[in-house]
């Protein structure tokens, strides 16, 4: 007999922390939006890298497709957001 580990699963913190939507804005420039939020940016550079910064405008980075940029914002955004939301 065979006992298999519980499968981890996503907390209710994580489920708690929102998601990027990505609006094209004009040819070349993405903006994200979490929770009615502004979340960051994505600008395609005339040499064709993707340029990301935070909801601060701070860089994170260039990447060398539109998909990498978003991945590699969302990670950032999850890092950067309270695992809980304070009480009032």
């Amino acid at each position: 007999m065979t006992i298999a580990a519980p499968r981890p699963t996503e907390g209710s913190a994580d489920r708690a922390r929102p998601t990027v939507a990505w609006t094209t804005i004009q040819a070349g420039l993405w903006v994200g939006n979490a929770a009615g939020e502004f979340a960051g940016m994505i600008e395609r550079s005339a040499a064709g890298e993707f340029f990301i910064t935070d909801h601060r405008a701070r860089p994170l980075g260039t990447c060398a497709t539109l998909d990498e940029a978003k991945a590699r914002h969302q990670r950032q955004f999850q890092l950067s957001q309270p695992s809980t939301k304070p009480k009032i």
